[in-house]
């Protein structure tokens, strides 16, 4: 079994009942309004893209999650839903760095480009903490694609100026838990309960090298900055 990942982002709101070893690269046109990617390869030669999501990529996302094994459902939304309802599907193809942010992992496959991978956090409050949720889809596990993932996503959310990521975990998910342990995140007890663990971690300058993804970031910050600054004067 692969990892299986948190999910957080107001996760209770929606029950019925109420890199290491990869290489990258990317494609940045700002003269001509070209989108910010990075190409990574993956263990067993796969190109992925990463990018940040946008409102074409709603029925992207909700294949991703329709493929899902009734196993992944659960540990990755704590309930093994058939598709993303439509308030959170909205709220996954959100991509600002400084509020609610989702990273896309795709590849082509005949022709159209395929969601294999999403990673999330939302700013609350901002700049305080992140609230972070990661998904594989299963045939990608143990392709090394969700570490990317979470160290992207560490990078894009410290560039932004956020200053915790932090996520609901399962106890039972081993994997993940040795995971997260590895890259620094501190795990503590759960308000909701044994079962989940919350885990942490302040956003200092990793060890690894960051996506140019993060450029996005630091324009969001740039903005978020220049808004405070009109707000006070």
């Amino acid at each position: 079994m692969g990892f299986q990942f948190p999910f957080s982002l107001s996760w209770k709101d929606y029950l019925p009942f109420d890199l290491s070893g990869t290489d990258a690269d990317t494609t940045y046109a700002p003269e001509t309004g070209g989108e910010v990617r990075d190409i990574l390869r993956l263990k067993n030669g796969t190109a992925v893209t990463l990018r940040a999501a946008h409102a074409g990529d709603a029925e992207r996302i909700q294949q991703l999650v329709r493929g899902l094994s009734l196993e992944s459902r659960y540990h990755r939304f704590f309930y093994p839903l058939q598709e993303v309802p439509p308030d959170m599907l909205a709220r996954f193809t959100l991509s600002d760095p400084t509020g609610a942010m989702t990273l896309l992992a795709v590849i082509q496959r005949d022709g159209q480009e395929i969601a294999i991978g999403m990673a999330q956090y939302v700013a609350d409050p901002y700049p305080v903490s992140g609230e972070f949720a990661v998904l594989v889809a299963d045939e990608w596990h143990r392709s090394g694609l969700g570490t990317r993932l979470i160290q992207t996503l560490i990078c894009v959310a410290r560039a932004a100026g956020i200053m915790r990521l932090q996520g609901d975990v399962l106890a039972e998910n081993e994997p993940m838990v040795r995971l997260m342990v590895s890259m620094g995140f501190e795990l503590d007890t759960h308000a909701d309960g044994a079962y989940l663990w919350k885990a942490s971690k302040m956003l200092e300058a990793p060890e690894w090298n960051c996506s140019p993804l993060t450029i996005l970031a630091r324009q969001a910050k740039a903005g978020a900055m220049r808004g405070s600054r009109a707000s006070v004067a």
